[in-house]
């Protein structure tokens, strides 16, 4: 992704993500790639819409998420919403969602390797992989940003809401 100024709220976001991983921080990584998709989706609303909902998510992740084609599992925007909740609501793998009718996939994490499978109702995501993905999917959808002046309208209209930092110096 090309670094541009006006986006720092963005690259500070996956760098944030980077550094979780880089520490050996596995839970802090997974929990920063699905505020990062949160953040992504919402970024990507229509103009005059301030509230996502499932749909908003399940099509950023349709859209934009794509594991490796080799990977066992290809991500879904309902399974990875359901996870995400399960993960940011109750730091758990099961939510209200997996109890309903036609439940979700219900996923448990591995710090490394390829996600795994059985094709039953659990899926192990490899964290690093799913960093990894996530990574590819910011680049493609701020790629889509530069080629959509719609889509760009709509991002930089968020921009100054996203939450930033600014360093003073040294931590004591």
């Amino acid at each position: 992704m090309a670094p541009n100024n006006g986006y720092a709220p963005i690259l500070n976001l996956l760098n944030q993500v980077r550094i979780a991983q880089d520490a050996g921080a596995t839970i802090a990584a997974l929990t920063m790639v699905y505020v990062g998709i949160d953040t992504m989706a919402w970024l990507a609303l229509p103009v005059g819409q301030a509230q996502q909902g499932r749909s908003d998510f399940y099509r950023w992740v349709d859209t934009y998420l794509k594991a490796d084609a080799t990977q066992p599992y290809q991500y879904d925007g309902r399974d990875v919403y359901a996870a995400r909740c399960a993960v940011l609501h109750q730091f758990s793998t099961i939510v209200e969602l997996h109890r309903q009718k036609n439940p979700p996939k219900k996923f448990g994490y591995l710090d490394n390797g390829p996600h795994r499978t059985d094709g039953g109702d659990l899926v192990l995501i490899s964290v690093a992989m799913l960093v990894r993905d996530y990574f590819h999917a910011a680049t493609r959808f701020m790629t889509a940003v530069q080629d959509d002046a719609e889509l760009k309208a709509r991002l930089d209209s968020r921009m100054e809401e996203l939450l930033n930092t600014t360093p003073i110096g040294g931590a004591q």
